[in-house]
């Protein structure tokens, strides 16, 4: 049985891997600012230790096809569709993850 393509000839799974690196790429392009960036996004879920103090966030920046997180505490695109997870790493050259924190203000 083939796998179902999509117009650029990709896997789902192919495509994940190609969105998920996009993601990854953008964050460590240094180009643009968080602000910006969180416009696009859909979700945004708090990661704190017991005392309440942000260590990090996980924000959905895809979601209904692929869902695609980008957690700025393991510092990694993390994607999923059907029985397929990618993840890419980033290095955060947009400020994502304090301004995160500067959001959480708790």
């Amino acid at each position: 049985m083939n796998a179902v393509r999509n117009r650029k000839g990709e896997t789902c799974e192919e495509q994940l891997r190609r969105m998920v690196k996009d993601i990854a790429n953008d964050i460590t392009s240094g180009e643009g600012d968080a602000a910006k960036w969180m416009e696009d996004t859909y979700d945004i879920r708090y990661l704190v230790d017991r005392e309440k103090r942000y260590m990090g966030a996980e924000i959905m920046v895809a979601g209904g096809g692929p869902t695609i997180w980008v957690n700025t505490y393991t510092k990694e695109v993390e994607g999923y569709w059907g029985g397929d997870k990618v993840t890419e790493p980033f290095i955060d050259e947009i400020g994502l993850d304090d301004y995160c924190e500067e959001m959480y203000g708790y």
